[in-house]
């Protein structure tokens, strides 16, 4: 090596070294202040916990199906689940491992649907058709999985109410995948009793609902319209609608139907309420961003029967994870680690939601 390359290189790990140490005196400057969030008085106990039914759960990356959480319980699947939805009778559920939307029933793997691939990338392989891996939707008799063909295009934006995308139907039994609308400029839609409602961005930008027979498509009451009474098209009667809720809408539905909050007076600890009836206590954390308490609603859950309520907290200080509590006495357990359940609510399972002319919302 010249030289000048050997001076070039000393100066590039000088370089390095001070902007190392640099980093390490900021964090550690800005760490120095931290108060972790912890929870208080922190005892958890062993107990057995057994839900009124089955339901799907995973432990790490194997997924399993029990009344209760067991680690040694068989494995269905290994992998790392990144969406998921249960079947309206709750014995099977479709779920995203490893770009595949691959749907299990209760002792193994029933079939792999198809390869998929999120609509977010950068940049876009423009021209590449694939099947998206988010808004599936089982049918109500779960006989079939819906989801949406799409194509890579140079939109602007995402491409959630994309020009090329397409409503697809995967029948469950003889493994084939049939085209059911195109094109379908949308992601939102949920099922009538002789139709699909589904709705699309207009050119304006508002949101239109409409519905679809099989041959013809119908537009359902004014753009944007924020509270919609669906009658049969066919009939002329009250249509009755079938949605299955993502996870987004169980924590909304935890909030605001079942019973569970964090209260506090504003500083301090915050406390689990349920059904009116205080559990345990989270103590106020500081971190960079200021204030903070380490539970999370979203994927914290009842399970099967509602005697037991899993909370999750991620970012506690003396504890990460997920606390099994039991309604009746206010014990509660630690759980292996990420333990994650799959539950999903559906409009015959839950019934506080409106139709819009965005497709259904939970309230």
């Amino acid at each position: 090596m010249s030289r000048l390359g050997r001076w070039i290189t000393f100066l590039t790990g000088v370089v390095f070294l001070i902007s190392a140490v640099i980093w390490l005196f900021l964090w550690f400057a800005f760490r120095a202040d931290d108060v972790p969030s912890n929870i208080d008085s922190f005892a958890p106990s062993s107990f057995p916990a057994t839900a009124q039914s089955k339901f799907f759960y995973s432990v790490g990356n194997e997924l399993k199906y029990s009344d209760h959480i067991d680690p040694s319980a068989p494995t269905l699947l290994r992998g790392r689940i990144d969406r998921f939805l249960v079947s309206p009778g709750g014995t099977e559920i479709a779920v995203v491992v490893n770009g595949e939307l691959i749907v299990c029933g209760t002792e193994s793997i029933l079939r792999r649907v198809t390869a998929v691939d999120s609509i977010y990338h950068s940049p876009k392989p423009v021209g590449r058709s694939f099947f998206r891996d988010d808004d599936f939707q089982w049918s109500k008799d779960t006989k079939s999985l819906y989801l949406i063909r799409d194509e890579f295009y140079g939109s602007k934006g995402s491409q959630l109410f994309s020009e090329k995308g397409e409503l697809w139907r995967y029948e469950i039994e003889s493994g084939s995948l049939q085209l059911v609308l195109r094109p379908f400029k949308g992601y939102s839609y949920f099922f009538g009793s002789n139709g699909i409602y589904f709705s699309e961005s207009t050119d304006r930008g508002d949101l239109q609902l409409k519905y679809f027979d099989g041959v013809h498509t119908t537009l359902i009451a004014d753009p944007n319209a924020a509270d919609i009474r669906l009658k049969s098209i066919r009939h002329g009667v009250q249509d009755k609608p079938f949605f299955s809720f993502s996870i987004f809408d169980y924590q909304k539905a935890l909030q605001s139907s079942m019973g569970v909050e964090m209260t506090s007076s504003g500083i301090g600890p915050e406390t689990l309420v349920i059904n009116g009836l205080p559990y345990l206590k989270i103590s106020e954390g500081q971190g960079l961003k200021g204030p903070y308490y380490c539970d999370e609603m979203l994927r914290s859950v009842f399970l099967p029967g509602g005697q037991y309520f899993l909370l999750n907290v991620p970012y506690c200080g003396n504890y990460h994870g997920q606390l099994l509590i039991e309604g009746s006495s206010g014990r509660y357990s630690t759980l292996p680690s990420d333990t994650v359940v799959y539950l999903t609510l559906n409009t015959e399972t839950y019934r506080k939601y409106r139709v819009t002319a965005g497709g259904i919302e939970a309230e």
